[in-house]
């Protein structure tokens, strides 16, 4: 049953733009410093332009690596939300018997780099939706590796021959084949037994892979997709800002003709103005940061002041940060008001953060225990699911004091829980056995009702109604 014993070949692929490699030959006169930061910000400028312009990439899963790799807001969301699965536990009271626990013992701490494996999983479902690996082992080892393949470069199969297209009409359903690099020269094959593959909101998710096939169902939904928009409009704000403030920020340099009004010859004096330009500009290229140049008095070096004549984009960009942050579903505060969450009046965005993420951690634990799985049944055979034991994620907020001890008393009062009961919430030695007993609720006086439409400060009440004592009606004169 040596099913996974073979290995894809292992390369590696790297994407990108290539800079001008012109610039890695300047002179060392024409001062690298000044050259590299000027380079450093057409880069950022054309990375970003490409991102807002360019619509041919392969598939969108090229085009949230180019918004993770550019947008520091996704990328500390996205790092933030990952870490959470390096906090877990595996619960091995659950397994059926010893030699189980020790075969996942062995796997988990042992065989695979496994914290790696959570981590980089629950990044792959926030950015691509799908997290597919490669399992690797035998019927007398189990599984000995689990290999991350590239989500942009796999397509999914069912099982039809070429000729038969697979489009809206009829769309792939099943996952029978993945195929790794598909129509090039290094293609592979794996069966659908041989693949872990995570996903998330696939159940109703169309796809078209790179090679223009339809799949229903088979794929999961990025959280980056509905992003597209909001992340492009994001850098056009804020490239053409950039280059508005580069347009606009501006040195004059004014040489008086004092300086050579002792020069009679036009020619001469033209030498001598561009001479003592080269000189100016020489100076302030070889300044340090805590330096300040000294001139005559006949050059005088003009700032323009650009700060009432650009826009204002802060609240703009702001607002598309607050979008991402919402949609990550990862609570982000600002100026004392709580942002992030689509029902913010109702609902707070760390409640909405704290549901996504431990969803994402339930679907990573059932992976798990399909990995867990597969294991067995290469070196054990059948068996059932209940009897692996389970991974367990630590709670992604922790109960404050005051939290608990509202918790222990709304118990007690109402009289769901005992007084030991209680006391242990809040971490207390019970008393005893007169502690163990459980009373009913407790009643609170809440006064008298007052009459319908009574007026303030009348004595009248339902219960004197009741008891017969009508309250003196008072006749007109």
């Amino acid at each position: 049953m040596d099913i996974f014993r073979r290995k894809p070949t292992e390369k590696a692929y790297f994407s990108g733009i290539v800079g001008d490699k012109r610039d890695a030959f300047r002179p060392a006169s024409e001062n690298p410093m000044i050259l590299a930061a000027a380079a450093g910000l057409s880069d950022i400028m054309t990375d970003t332009n490409r991102l807002r312009t360019n619509s041919n990439f392969t598939t969108d899963f090229d085009l949230y690596d180019s918004m993770l790799e550019l947008d520091p807001e996704l990328n500390g969301a996205v790092r933030a939300v990952s870490l959470t699965a390096n906090s877990y536990s595996i619960d091995y009271r659950l397994a059926k018997n010893a030699t189980i626990r020790e075969h996942i013992r062995l796997l988990v701490e042992e065989t695979l780099d496994f914290d790696d494996f959570l981590i980089n999983a629950m990044r792959n479902l926030m950015v691509y939706g799908n997290d597919i690996n490669k399992l690797v082992g035998t019927s007398s080892e189990g599984i000995q590796m689990v290999q991350s393949l590239p989500i942009n470069q796999i397509t999914i199969s069912d099982g039809r021959p070429a000729t038969q297209p697979a489009d809206q009409a009829n769309p792939i359903l099943e996952s029978n084949d993945y195929i790794l690099r598909e129509t090039q020269q290094t293609e592979e094959r794996f069966s659908g037994e041989e693949i872990l593959h995570i996903k998330i909101d696939y159940r109703s998710n169309w796809f078209l892979d790179s090679q223009n096939k339809w799949s229903y169902g088979i794929w999961g939904a990025s959280r980056f997709s509905s992003l597209k928009q909001a992340i492009r409009a994001k850098y056009n704000t804020i490239n053409n800002r950039i280059a508005l403030e580069e347009s606009m920020t501006k040195q004059f340099i004014t040489i008086d003709m004092s300086a050579v009004e002792h020069i009679t010859d036009p020619d001469e004096q033209r030498n001598r103005l561009i001479h003592i330009m080269d000189e100016v500009i020489t100076t302030l290229e070889g300044l340090r940061g805590d330096q300040i140049p000294i001139f005559p008095d006949y050059i005088t070096i003009h700032h323009t002041d650009t700060r009432n004549t650009l826009p204002d984009s802060t609240n703009f960009l702001d607002t598309v940060n607050a979008d991402i942050a919402a949609v990550l579903q990862v609570p982000r505060v600002a100026a004392g008001q709580e942002r992030g969450s689509t029902f913010a009046a109702t609902y707070n965005a760390s409640m909405w953060a704290t549901n996504a993420i431990r969803r994402l951690q339930q679907i990573l634990a059932q992976a798990v225990q399909d990995l867990f799985s597969t294991h067995i049944t290469l070196l054990m055979g059948e068996h059932s699911m209940k009897d692996l034991p389970k991974l367990v994620f630590d709670p992604i907020e922790e109960e404050t004091p005051m939290l608990r001890m509202q918790r222990a008393s709304l118990g007690k009062s109402s009289g769901l829980l005992t007084l030991n009961q209680s006391l242990e919430i809040l971490d207390i030695p019970p008393i005893g056995p007169e502690g163990d007993v459980r009373g009913g609720s407790e009643q609170f006086d809440i006064g008298e009702t007052p009459r319908e439409n009574s007026q303030p400060g009348a004595t009248d009440t339902i219960q004197e109604e009741e008891e017969g004592e009508v309250p003196e009606v008072l006749e007109d004169d």
